[in-house]
């Protein structure tokens, strides 16, 4: 066999081993970029959400108890379990802090296995080698991808869950004897099941499940399209169910994807907080900047300080209309109920007691202050709130480079290679997002699986823009790979890519 020949037939397997080392290669020239308060036992970054992942298996191990370290009930669910499961396989097995290695080398496999998964999918979604090695190449190759693989956050191994649980699908889909075939949508609903209670969000692609199994064998037989939907997907379902269960009896009440505003919860993040950002998410306000000043105003108050000063700060960041329409008095009316109730929770932060499940009466007024204000902009303001803000963190969360990293954002900054770097990232991954909203209406078949992919991501998107509006880049990430699904098929019918594909590749994986 010659070298080209050999080159072509093991390419994806290069492609995977090359994009495992580039993502390694990323990942350790950024951690020696950092200080040693910034990285967790030299191996992995810290961030404030990561302890609510790892306290609850490290307490398990030593009190048989699944739960992170903040007071009250909300410690036994303020994160979902399925990443804090991943860390305990190595914690149980290797201790502290070998297993914060391991954990991050397995994400490294675990992207670099997900390469593969995509190559696998786009090929049998377009049946085009040319551009289901673009694909892969793009996704692994470039460093938008692997931003997350160095952190203890549920990012450094959705996006592969993401892409397994849709390989397994598929794989099921083109078999053509029942056992193998159910097989994998037996695993492919474990896979799923495994994903939604470790990033709940992600629950719109468990869609994919009956869609999938309907056209699979709705020609067959409707009665057992039927029944195996209802079955698989009752399986997608089952750990999310049991951890809701499990909730609910510590409760007595079912929690939503994500309570970090749970009642008794003694912290910065209060059900009036909860109420806050409605208010604010109006205009889409970014939550840095929301950040910027609550988080000092909620400080003080805790102290006792409930200067007006906080208050100004906050009225800086509006909008000039909203100042306008609503006027400063009515506005610090609020925020004059917002401190009243921090300090409330003064005595109980002090002697570090969970807050009453009751609300208090005058927290119960500031989320109605807050809420009222909230109507009354969707009132009078009802296109900028209907329309602008969703376009607004569109615009967030499509137009940037997703080079989080500090190598990109701080250490090589402005240096050539680094600007190309950032430059076609920017251009990769905004295209990304433009292409989906195209593919809305430009598929040829609505009723392929590519098509419902597609329309499942937007969904997505549109959930992210126009309900959650706080938006964080990471949120996205799980979907990129999806996304380059539809961003390669979009160009499937390029005379020059289809001329690569006949010149240059058989049709056999």
């Amino acid at each position: 066999m010659s070298f080209v020949a050999f080159i072509k037939k093991k390419s994806i397997w290069i492609i995977c081993t090359l994009s495992f080392l580039s993502a390694l290669f990323y990942n350790e020239l950024n951690i020696h970029q950092l200080d040693n308060n910034q990285l967790r036992a030299n191996e992995t970054i810290i961030t404030n959400d990561d302890a609510s992942y790892l306290n609850p298996p490290t307490n398990y191990l030593n009190t048989k108890q699944w739960k992170d370290n903040s007071i009250g009930k909300q410690s036994y669910f303020i994160r979902p379990p399925g990443y804090g499961i991943f860390y305990f396989l190595f914690l149980k097995t290797t201790g502290f802090p070998l297993a914060l290695k391991g954990l991050k080398i397995t994400q490294l496999l675990l992207f670099s296995a997900s390469i593969y998964w995509l190559f696998f999918i786009v090929f049998n979604l377009t049946k085009n080698k040319t551009i289901a090695l673009a694909s892969a190449a793009g996704y692994g190759l470039m460093p938008f991808s692997i931003g997350f693989l160095y952190y203890t956050l549920t990012e450094g191994i959705t996006p592969a869950l993401l892409l397994l649980y849709i390989f397994l699908l598929l794989k099921g889909y083109l078999n053509k004897t029942d056992l193998l075939k159910n097989t994998f949508y037996l695993i492919a609903s474990f896979v799923f099941a495994f994903l939604l209670i470790t990033r709940p969000q992600l629950g719109f692609f468990g869609l994919l499940i009956p869609i999938v199994i309907i056209k699979d064998y709705w020609t067959i037989s409707l009665k057992k399209a039927a029944l195996l939907t209802v079955i698989f997907s009752v399986m997608g379902v089952s750990f999310y169910g049991a951890w809701q269960y499990r909730n609910y009896k510590i409760t007595n009440q079912i929690l939503g994807t994500h309570p970090i505003y749970y009642a008794d919860g003694n912290s910065f993040f209060r059900p009036s907080l909860k109420a806050y950002w409605k208010f604010v998410g109006g205009w889409a306000q970014e939550g840095a900047t929301a950040y910027s000043y609550m988080v000092p105003m909620w400080q003080a108050a805790i102290k006792g300080d409930t200067s007006i000063t906080h208050i100004n700060k906050a009225l800086t960041t509006f909008p000039p209309k909203v100042i306008h329409h609503f006027g400063k008095e009515k506005l610090i009316y609020a925020f004059r109920k917002y401190q009243k109730s921090v300090l409330y929770q003064k005595p109980y932060f002090e002697q570090q007691l969970p807050m009453p499940e009751q609300l208090s009466a005058i927290e119960t007024e500031t989320i109605e202050a807050f809420n009222d204000l909230t109507k009354e902009y969707k009132n009078n303001f009802w296109w900028d709130y209907h329309f602008i803000a969703p376009l607004a963190v569109f615009k967030k969360l499509a137009f940037h480079s997703n080079l989080s990293l500090h190598i990109f954002q701080h250490t090589y900054r402005g240096d050539l290679l680094m600007e190309v770097i950032r430059w076609i990232s920017f251009l990769l991954h905004s295209s990304l997002f433009i292409v989906m909203l195209f593919r809305l209406f430009l598929f040829k078949n609505k009723k392929t699986i590519a098509y419902f992919i597609n329309l499942i991501c937007f969904a997505y998107v549109f959930y992210l823009c126009y309900f959650q509006r706080g938006i964080e880049e990471r949120y996205t990430l799980p979907m990129l790979p999806l996304l380059i699904v539809g961003f390669f098929e979009f160009y499937q019918n390029n005379n020059i890519l289809i001329y690569l594909n006949k010149k240059l590749w058989s049709k056999s994986i």
